[in-house]
C-alpha cells in the first residue's frame, strides 16, 4: 500500500489566475492517494472563497476551512484539521 500525502495549503487572497493554477498542479499529479487540506485565511474576495468551496465540493480528498479573522501563515497553517 502506498503513502497517502496531504497537501497543505494557508490561501489569503491570492490573485484568481494563482489560485487556478495551484488548483491544476495539484490536480494534475499522477500519485492519486493524497489528500489536499486548505485553509482560508480570511481572504476578503469572495470569488475566492466561491472558488474554493466549488474546488471543495469536486472532490472529496480536498477539504477546505474558513478562519473567522486573518492570522497569517502560520495561523492558517495550524488551524488546518482543528476545530
Amino acid at each position: 500500500m502506498a503513502p497517502r500525502f496531504s497537501i497543505i495549503t494557508p490561501v489569503y487572497d491570492p490573485p484568481l489566475w494563482a489560485l487556478e493554477e495551484c488548483i491544476r498542479s495539484v490536480l494534475a499529479q499522477s500519485f492519486t492517494d493524497w489528500e489536499w487540506c486548505i485553509a482560508d485565511d480570511c481572504s476578503p474576495n469572495e470569488n475566492v472563497r466561491a472558488r474554493l468551496k466549488k474546488l471543495a465540493a469536486s472532490d472529496t480528498r480536498i477539504k477546505v476551512e474558513y478562519r473567522g479573522q486573518n492570522g497569517g501563515i502560520v495561523a492558517a497553517s495550524n488551524k488546518i484539521g482543528r476545530a
